[in-house]
């Protein structure tokens, strides 16, 4: 369960910005190297996901959890995470994207996790309540439903 929640837009050259409650309870400051690691579920057709963490903070992943791929980035003065095009190719972000920020982790060593929305895709409880599905002919419909006394 995340302990902050945000929401953010890529902007041209792959940059981020990460809000500053959830950039300060991780320890991340402006101008300063983070570590981030490319996360997917095994098994699982979810896409991808960002854990960004200070250096020293060892994010405690499952088992179901594999690094896809790991690399240093940059949190610029104005508090926003310059990501390299072959993360956002492995992310399959764009600019104008959405995504959502969290923190997560216990309050001794949190991380953020960044998760991909796509240009019109809906939060993971708006999913879960099959308010968007893979196809309009599957999706599941909110039912209304009248009682009289």
């Amino acid at each position: 369960m995340p302990l902050l929640r945000g929401f953010s837009k890529v902007e041209e050259e792959g940059k981020l910005f990460i809000p500053s409650n959830i950039r300060d309870k991780a320890g991340i400051s402006p101008g300063s190297l983070v570590e981030i690691k490319i996360i997917r579920i095994k098994g699982s057709s979810r896409w991808p996901c960002i854990i960004v963490h200070a250096f020293g903070v060892s994010p405690n992943l499952s088992m179901f959890q594999v690094v896809m791929m790991q690399e240093k980035a940059e949190l610029n003065n104005e508090s926003k995470l310059i990501l390299t095009d072959n993360i956002l190719r492995e992310l399959k972000l764009e600019q104008g994207f959405r995504v959502e920020v969290k923190l997560a982790g216990s309050n001794q060593a949190p991380w953020v996790v960044i998760y991909n929305r796509g240009s019109n895709r809906l939060t993971t409880l708006q999913e879960k309540m099959a308010r968007l599905g893979k196809s309009r002919r599957n999706t599941k419909t909110w039912e209304t439903m009248t009682v009289e006394y």
